[in-house]
């Protein structure tokens, strides 16, 4: 075999090797795993800016959520949807 065709099928290989190697490790790590559950609670709230979830039940987590309930009740005090029509068969 030609010395330059050997060099070339060499190339060849390991650059196939280093992707399939690329390729079989990345997929590895795709997967970490199911978080686990946060069980949810009526008056508490969950607070992700720190990167896990923190659940929290202070007197000033409680003002923000009643607060905030009041801001919802208040913005959509006067919204009105029309009516759908009955559709023709």
């Amino acid at each position: 075999m030609n010395p330059r065709r050997t060099a070339s099928a060499l190339v060849a290989a390991a650059a196939t090797a280093a992707v399939l190697w690329a390729y079989a490790s990345h997929r590895a790590g795709a997967r970490p795993g199911a978080p686990a559950p946060i069980p949810i609670r009526d008056g508490s709230t969950i607070d992700f800016s720190g990167g896990s979830p923190v659940v929290g039940n202070s007197a000033a987590d409680k003002a923000a959520l009643e607060a905030g309930v009041r801001a919802i009740d208040e913005a959509q005090k006067g919204v009105t949807f029309p009516a759908q029509p009955t559709p023709a068969k």
